[in-house]
C-alpha cells in the first residue's frame, strides 16, 4: 500500500476505526451488515478526504505521536465468519482497503459450519488480511479468573503461532467487555493494542489497551451515521473515572477533564443502559466535567457517548463501556 503523503494542514493525530462481524446474513440483523449497506460505506470510504490505512499502521503512528492523514480510517471483523471470506472480504479487496480480523480459535478448530477454517485463514493472510486475537473460547472475560484469562491467551497465542506463524499483535476484547485487572494483564502480553466495541474516536492520547470502534450492523449501518461518524475527531480526556470498566457502585460517579478545556462549551455527553436513554445532568467545577445520573443503572453493559464540537466547526467523539453486575442492579 502507498501511504498518503502528509503536509500540516490535512494531518492529525485522530483515527475512525469501524467494527463488523457478518455479511449478507440476515437471519443475524444485530451482527451483519446488509451487502448493500457495506457497499455505500465502502463507496464512501473510498473518495478523495478519507484515508484507509492498516489498524497497526494507525496504532503505530498514534502511539509514537506522529501525524496521520486527515479523516484516517481503520476497518476490523470479529469472530471469523465464513462470509467474510465470501461476501466481505472480496468488496473491501476491490478497493484496496486493508482489513484485520479477529480471530476466536476455538471456532476455528471445532471446524464450525458457519466459520473459517485453518487454510481459508492461511489464504486471507497471503492475501493481505491482518489477523488479531480474540480469544480462546470468546469468553465474557469478567467472568473469569485471572488465570483463566491468561490460559485463554496463552492458548489462542500458540494456536497463531502453529497455524499462521504469527502471534498477533492486537487484540479484541469479546463483547468489548474487560476490566482494569484484565486490561493490565493484556498490557503484560507481546499485543501493542486492544479494542473494545464502544463508540468514539481514538487519538494520541487514548488508552491504547481499551481503543474504541463504531459498530456497524443493519441497525446502526444506514450511511448518514457512517459519513458523520468517519468525519468525527477524539476528544482528550484525562483523570477519568470510574477508572475500571466494571462498575462498583449505582448509579456510578462520572468525571474526567478535557485536555482542550475549551470543547467544554458544547459538550454534551449521553448514558444508555438496556433500558435506554439515562437523564443525566452536566456539572462544571473549574476544568473538572461531572456527569450525575438521574437514576440507577439496570445491569448489563452500559454506553457513555460524549459529543462536541472545536472552535472549527469539527464535530469530536469520546465514548466508554461500562458493565453493571447483577448484585448492584
Amino acid at each position: 500500500m502507498i501511504f498518503p503523503t502528509l503536509y500540516a494542514a490535512n494531518a492529525e493525530k485522530s483515527s475512525v476505526v469501524y467494527m463488523y462481524h457478518r455479511f449478507g446474513e440476515s437471519t443475524y440483523p444485530s451482527t451483519n451488515i446488509k451487502l448493500e449497506q457495506l457497499e455505500s460505506h465502502l463507496e464512501e470510504f473510498s473518495k478523495e478526504k478519507y484515508n484507509v490505512l492498516p489498524l497497526e499502521y494507525i496504532v503505530e503512528s498514534l502511539k509514537s505521536g506522529v501525524d496521520l492523514p486527515i479523516n484516517t480510517i481503520g476497518l476490523s471483523v470479529d469472530d471469523a465468519y465464513k462470509s467474510f471470506l465470501t461476501e466481505g472480504w472480496p468488496r473491501f479487496k476491490k478497493y484496496g482497503f486493508p482489513v484485520t480480523l479477529f480471530v476466536s480459535t476455538d471456532m476455528v478448530d471445532a471446524n464450525m459450519k458457519n466459520y473459517l477454517n485453518w487454510d481459508e485463514i492461511r489464504q486471507l493472510k497471503n492475501e493481505g488480511v491482518t489477523i488479531g486475537a480474540h480469544t480462546k473460547t470468546h469468553p465474557h472475560l469478567t467472568e473469569l479468573t485471572i488465570e483463566e484469562v491468561k490460559e485463554e491467551l496463552e492458548y489462542s497465542n500458540k494456536r497463531y503461532l502453529n497455524e499462521i506463524n504469527v502471534i498477533p499483535k492486537l487484540f479484541a476484547y469479546p463483547f468489548g467487555e474487560t476490566n482494569q485487572e484484565i486490561i493490565s494483564v493484556i498490557n503484560d502480553y507481546s499485543f501493542i493494542a486492544a479494542f473494545g466495541q464502544h463508540s468514539g474516536a481514538m487519538g494520541n492520547n487514548s488508552n491504547f489497551f481499551y481503543l474504541p470502534r463504531f459498530s456497524l450492523n443493519e441497525r446502526y449501518g444506514d450511511i448518514e451515521r457512517v459519513k458523520f461518524s468517519a468525519n468525527t475527531k477524539a476528544i482528550g480526556v484525562k483523570d477519568f473515572i470510574p477508572t475500571d470498566p466494571v462498575l462498583s457502585e449505582n448509579p456510578p460517579f462520572i468525571g474526567f477533564s478535557l485536555l482542550n478545556k475549551d470543547l467544554s462549551n458544547s459538550l454534551n455527553c449521553f448514558i444508555f443502559d438496556r433500558k435506554g436513554a439515562v437523564d443525566n445532568e452536566k456539572m462544571f467545577f473549574n476544568e473538572r466535567i461531572e456527569i450525575r445520573l438521574k437514576r440507577k443503572l439496570s445491569s448489563g453493559r452500559v454506553r457513555m457517548n460524549c459529543t462536541t464540537q472545536d472552535s472549527k466547526g469539527k464535530w469530536r467523539w469520546y465514548g466508554r463501556q461500562f458493565i453493571l453486575p447483577e448484585y448492584l442492579n
